[in-house]
């Protein structure tokens, strides 16, 4: 591991609901490296499980057998911010969409995850298209 990887931690989880604690806590301990505020990292938390738990509830379809739905983590340190990206190869979908939705309002399919996540971090960001997963990157700034 290079000196560009010193502060990088990286997990590949299984794309279950019980994985998402500890989502949480590599989120808390990895936060405290970049010396985040305990409110940031709660901030931080709460968005990387949202993230998770959209992998878990949209990224694959049933064809998908259960040991390949994964979740990778990426989390990172460096100058006072810290940047996770949460990442699947599930089916993917248009970032456009996103947009739309929040133009023609609620419409009983969700819709409020993402604006949850970008509201709790400094920067974020999805990319994906259909069918080649998608990838949500969110940084936070420490407060201190």
């Amino acid at each position: 591991m290079g000196e560009r990887d010193a502060g990088t931690v990286k997990m590949v989880l299984p794309g279950r609901p019980e994985f998402l604690l500890v989502a949480r806590l590599a989120t808390s301990g990895v936060g405290l490296r970049a010396d985040l505020t305990v409110d940031d990292i709660e901030d931080l938390k709460v968005a990387v499980a949202e993230a998770c738990t959209n992998v878990i509830n949209h990224a694959f379809d049933d064809s998908v057998k259960a040991a390949d739905r994964v979740i990778k983590l990426r989390m990172s340190v460096g100058n006072g911010e810290m940047t996770v990206e949460v990442e699947d190869e599930g089916r993917g979908f248009d970032p456009k969409e996103l947009e739309r939705s929040k133009r023609n309002g609620l419409d009983g399919k969700g819709g409020l995850g993402f604006g949850l996540m970008q509201e709790l971090t400094d920067t974020f960001r999805v990319e994906s298209a259909p069918g080649s997963g998608t990838r949500v990157i969110m940084v936070k700034r420490a407060t201190r």
